[in-house]
């Protein structure tokens, strides 16, 4: 437990200092963002036990590459007063066709070594990690992009958001559940899951969350107000998100069954792999990103 708390401790800092980049410029976020799904993937690679060295550097190279990819031209633009020629969804498009391919191909060659399931695992959890991961900081370019409909308070708060909900849900189904859970929720998955611990999850959840944006409302400076988020909307949505944000959870826990494995790694003493932390995030970032994207529908 002691080392659990002062592992999240540092993680606190480290994600502050994240956190303050995405004041200075989206740019510096999508390196930090990138290493994670490198490193992510990594950790997955090695669960699934894959050997051969062109998947590995493949899906590595992937993964580091799809948040420059996400970002958008816009993002660019707003950094470098250029566009690019041509455009970077359509560019992500044709390399994640390309990678698809790629491993395919892999296993048609070598066919009597490598298993279906363990490539498709590789080729699902590599595209879900990195794609999901990459949203994160394509919160914070709503306001380039719909300038009309989000203010920068909405970009910054989404970024922090996303991953406050997901994690004092998880803090508290995992304390709530460790002193009172008895009806197990999937125990052939995760036997410690249960559902007093899911109710406590999202009770903890809906009051971390609103709590947190009260604070960021309060202290924030004019230019980094919320103008299409209020308290009501967070409200209504974060339960909803906590639910799936142990979707993704389960997700993780049955890939770590399947391969006999307890963590991913152990980026995060006491709390596993960076995968083991942000397996809800890769649920919730692309949900969110989805509501964001009707507001946008709505309001124009």
């Amino acid at each position: 437990m002691k080392k659990r708390i002062i592992t999240a401790i540092v993680a606190i800092i480290g994600a502050i200092g994240i956190i303050l980049l995405t004041k200075i410029n989206t740019i510096c976020l999508l390196i930090p963002i990138s290493a994670f799904c490198v490193i992510s993937t990594h950790e997955l690679i090695g669960v699934i036990k894959i050997k051969s060295k062109m998947l590995k550097a493949t899906s590595m190279i992937y993964a580091g590459i799809v948040p420059f990819l996400v970002a958008g031209d816009e993002t660019y633009h707003a950094f470098f007063g250029k566009s690019f020629p041509v455009n970077l969804h359509t560019i992500l498009l044709l390399i994640t066709v390309l990678y698809v391919l790629l491993v395919l191909h892999s296993l048609i060659k070598h066919y009597t070594t490598v298993k279906f399931e363990t490539v498709a695992t590789l080729i699902l959890g590599t595209i879900v990690i990195s794609l999901g991961l990459s949203l994160l900081p394509a919160f914070n370019t709503l306001y380039y992009y719909y300038p009309k409909v989000f203010s920068k308070g909405d970009s910054m708060f989404l970024f922090i958001y996303s991953m406050v909900v997901c994690w004092t849900f998880d803090g508290g189904a995992y304390f709530i559940g460790s002193k009172f859970g008895k009806h197990k929720m999937a125990p052939n998955i995760s036997p410690k899951k249960s559902w007093e611990g899911y109710v406590g999850g999202i009770v903890l959840g809906e009051v971390f969350t609103c709590l947190y944006f009260v604070l960021f409302n309060h202290f924030a400076t004019a230019d980094y107000k919320p103008v299409m988020f209020n308290l009501a909307l967070v409200a209504i949505i974060s339960p909803v998100l906590a639910t799936l944000s142990i979707m993704g959870d389960l997700s993780a826990s049955t890939i770590k069954r399947n391969f006999g494995v307890k963590d991913f790694g152990n980026f995060f003493p006491g709390h596993g792999g960076i995968l083991d932390r942000f397996d809800s995030v890769l649920y919730v970032v692309p949900i969110l990103y989805i509501i964001c994207k009707i507001m946008v529908m709505v309001k124009t």
